[in-house]
């Protein structure tokens, strides 16, 4: 979704050239009317041949006048109450400056990946922007992007692992490796803005299995599987935001005994959203996986989430949480977004465009030093890396919740047992 409106008068050069890539079939029209104002915008939309499959990727490329280029990553649409009243999370990468003769020639992963996906969107007008991309030295860039392109990615194509659920769990088996001693209470915890129908089978052996993975797998002497929690706010909470239950349009809800649970939140579209029929075919299996928003630490608990974020936790021996991995992304929990295993696993099926940000403790191993990423919602603290003299460089994660995370009404407790 993009105003540009909103975008214009957040541009401080008006004047610049600015392509916009987008979704809206339905306001298309009303897009190339907004840009008649500005000459300098480019506006172009990728061919997506499932009607269920949207443009979903909320990401910018930026060149400075310092010849350097920076990759933003949002969860956040271009548009004015994303921005407001929402919870929304952003990456962004180092600026990056052209290579010289003193850079490395060889072209990093992050430079690889991302020139991979924009050619996926097949648009003339990004051209340039991929030719240009290569110019710039992207190895400061301490991230793995995770991305989805629409299409069948079969596994005797290239592109198999290239995308979606195969994409997360190849970089997992690459780059996550788990403490073979000291992990405990392992977590993934999954946290959205919308879950469309999304079968049993399908979370349990597509997406559980998936984001379960790691390297070490067949050396960790931990065999704990991890708990999968699925965060999403209550009525209560949603009742308690800056938005209150009014914008909710009395939609989304499920009446248990004398306990009503909320799983939408309506304000200038549906900005949280699932849908009650949806809840009705899953609550059954679903429940026990189901947490509470909350966000008092963090400062957003009256802010409904739009983020969306995949991580994986752990507790050592003395009860302190470590995180394993952590994605922030476009995607939310649906097998359009992630991408459908088919035909004995030999192939992924995937409806929309999404991109996001993976980052584990294997990227800031350098100098003979370790790396531990830690959840830090201190609103204090902006220090992202916290460099000390001990063998560990601890890099702080800024998650949107709060630990330890509280089951929505009258919860069960779910294990989600892992081959």
């Amino acid at each position: 979704m993009v105003d540009i409106q909103f975008l214009m008068s957040n541009v401080k050069n008006k004047d610049m050239p600015i392509t916009i890539v987008h979704g809206l079939r339905e306001s298309a029209k009303e897009l190339m009317d907004q840009r008649k104002r500005w000459p300098n915008i480019t506006i172009a939309s990728p061919r997506i041949q499932d009607r269920y499959g949207v443009h979903h990727t909320k990401a910018m490329i930026l060149y400075f006048r310092d010849e350097s280029i920076q990759l933003i990553v949002m969860t956040a649409n271009m548009v004015p109450q994303d921005w407001q009243i929402m919870t929304q999370g952003i990456y962004q990468s180092p600026k990056c400056f052209l290579k010289t003769n003193g850079t490395s020639p060889h072209t990093s992963p992050f430079e690889s990946d991302l020139i991979k996906y924009l050619r996926a969107y097949r648009l003339s007008c990004l051209s340039s922007t991929i030719a240009s991309i290569s110019r710039y030295d992207w190895s400061p860039c301490k991230a793995i992007l995770i991305a989805s392109v629409p299409g069948y990615h079969r596994q005797t194509e290239s592109s198999f692992s290239d995308w979606g659920l195969e994409r997360l769990a190849e970089m997992l088996r690459q780059h996550v490796s788990l403490p073979a001693y000291d992990c405990h209470k392992p977590q993934i915890i999954l946290q959205c803005s919308s879950m469309p129908h999304s079968p049993e089978k399908w979370f349990k052996e597509q997406v559980c299995r998936a984001m379960a993975e790691f390297k070490n797998r067949k050396t960790t002497l931990s065999s704990q599987p991890p708990r999968v929690c699925v965060i999403y706010p209550t009525m209560t909470t949603a009742e308690n935001s800056v938005t209150g239950r009014d914008m909710s349009g009395g939609f989304l809800r499920f009446e248990k005994g004398k306990h009503y649970v909320h799983f939408g939140l309506y304000f200038s579209g549906i900005l949280i959203k699932w849908k009650i029929a949806s809840y009705d075919k899953n609550h059954a299996w679903l429940d026990p996986y189901l947490y509470d928003w909350k966000s008092e630490r963090a400062g957003r608990q009256s802010l409904m989430p739009h983020i969306k974020t995949y991580t994986r936790t752990y507790q050592d021996k003395n009860g302190k949480t470590h995180i394993a991995w952590h994605l922030l992304t476009s995607a939310n929990l649906s097998r359009a977004a992630w991408g459908d295993y088919q035909k004995n696993k030999t192939q992924i099926y995937i409806k929309s465009f999404e991109l996001g940000v993976l980052f584990c403790p294997s990227l800031w191993d350098e100098d003979g030093k370790d790396a531990d990423l830690v959840p830090c919602n201190d609103l204090n603290s902006l220090n992202d890396e916290e460099l000390n003299e001990t063998e560990v460089t601890h890099i702080k994660v800024r998650l949107p919740y709060d630990f330890p995370l509280v089951h929505h009404p009258q919860p069960l407790q779910c294990f989600t047992r892992l081959p």
